[in-house]
């Protein structure tokens, strides 16, 4: 249907307000429902994030390996490994990563990362069991270098480190890790040798290992064998313990911002317009944050201090649809066109009036903020896809309240008000009818 179409509907928005009302009302019952759930299951009923739960950090300094066409790759190599991490028994501990951040540039580029203690977990495990297991498996694998091996015949075999120099104790552990390996395998070695070059200064970037006797088992283990942890080019270390006490001062300073934001809200459009108009607008404020709330529980997207952010964001952009709205009310009220209509009807020629309008708003603004969440989803920057999610909820919420739930809300004040003095009438003449009688 094309908008001038709809503009030529005959629009009655406000007698439909039991749905309008019951939609909303089922996505929340919906989310208490979830949350029940995931706090019997996980025991915790929202996915609250490191600034508010609490959590640690390990800086992964990469130096000139972290590029920006390496970044992405790396990211999702340390990720991998972090959550994949197992006890002794193959048990996954079940850990989260919160954000990863790009730090510095050349020899001090790094990864730093953010992650949560796995729920029911103690800081004395996290300290001395889990987060030195996340060190080592983050260097080993890493900082591993994995050279390239070339057989020219089923006995002799070069291998290749290309950029890499080996030093002469690395090299005497590789002899031993392979004659070990031969050894184990059932292969007789006749030799480890270095392969020079007439540039000294390079140092031994190869290898030649030769067998007298072959083995299958030995071909397929080499590669392993003489791989090695490069602890010069890059190092795993232990980031700051981020602490839940900090956190729930956050919290508590994140709602009383919020609470002072909607209380001011609620006085300026009292003043601005009437009091009814204001809190039809709060109600229509506090349905978004509900809904907001809801995704967040429904989808168990984490909750960060991205997401105050964005729950602040989406209060200033809902009243300010809102107020559009009370405004063109206003002015309907005031005209002789409307002069002998009930409350309904202004509420709906308001709507009408505005709601072209709104949808562009919206429309734009959702385009946008799509864009953002699409593209840190793509470079993997957590803190925009975040931040991004709830403004999307955020603003669709914020567009269906401001149409929907505030003008319908006034409406029902203002019919209310009107019929209440006709109904202290009806009931002071039955009094006085009764006493007549008597």
């Amino acid at each position: 249907m094309k908008i001038s179409n709809l503009m030529n509907c005959d629009f009655k928005l406000v007698e439909k307000k039991k749905i309008w009302f019951i939609v909303p009302a089922c996505i929340i019952a919906v989310a208490i429902v979830m949350m029940i759930i995931f706090g019997c299951v996980t025991g915790e009923p929202l996915n609250l994030g490191m600034d508010f739960q609490g959590g640690y950090t390990v800086n992964v300094k990469l130096s000139t390996k972290l590029t920006s066409s390496t970044a992405a790759s790396y990211k999702s190599e340390i990720k991998e490994i972090i959550e994949g991490l197992t006890d002794e028994n193959g048990n996954n501990y079940n850990i989260k990563v919160s954000s990863m951040q790009e730090q510095g540039s050349g020899e001090s580029a790094s990864v730093y990362v953010r992650y949560k203690a796995p729920h029911g977990i103690s800081d004395e495990v996290m300290e001395d069991e889990i987060n030195p297991a996340i060190q080592s498996a983050l260097q080993e694998k890493i900082f591993k270098i994995v050279p390239t091996l070339a057989w020219t015949d089923d006995k002799t075999c070069t291998v290749d480190y290309q950029n890499f120099s080996l030093v002469e104790s690395t090299f005497d552990d590789i002899k031993s890790k392979i004659q070990a390996l031969a050894a184990k395998t059932g292969a007789t070695i006749s030799s480890v040798e270095k392969v020079t070059s007439d540039n000294q200064d390079a140092g031994v970037k190869a290898l030649t290992v030769k067998l007298s006797a072959n083995s299958d088992a030995f071909k397929n283990a080499l590669s392993d064998t003489v791989s090695i942890n490069d602890k010069y080019s890059g190092q795993a270390v232990k980031g700051d313990i981020i602490s839940a006490t900090v956190s729930s001062e956050l919290l508590i300073n994140a709602l009383l911002a919020i609470s002072l934001a909607i209380v001011l809200m609620l006085v300026y459009i009292a003043f601005r317009f009437e009091v009814s108009s204001g809190v039809s607008a709060i109600v229509a404020l506090l349905h978004d944050i509900l809904i907001m709330f809801s995704f967040m529980a429904i989808f168990r997207v984490e909750i960060n201090s991205t997401f105050i952010a964005a729950l602040i964001t989406i209060l200033g952009y809902s009243i300010n649809n809102t107020i559009i709205v009370f405004d063109r009310i206003r002015e309907n009220t005031k005209s002789v066109f409307h002069k002998n209509s009930t409350a309904t009807l202004i509420a709906n020629a308001s709507i009408k009036d505005t709601l072209v309008r709104s949808i562009n708003t919206s429309l734009t603004t959702l385009i946008t903020i799509a864009m953002v969440a699409i593209m840190g989803a793509a470079f993997q920057t957590f803190s925009l896809s975040v931040f991004a999610l709830p403004i999307i909820v955020g603003l669709l919420a914020g567009t269906f309240s401001s149409i929907f739930i505030s003008p319908s809300i006034w409406a029902m004040w203002k019919d209310r008000k009107k019929k209440l003095p006709k109904a202290d009438k009806k009931e002071k003449k039955l009094k006085e009818n009764t006493t007549a009688l008597a």
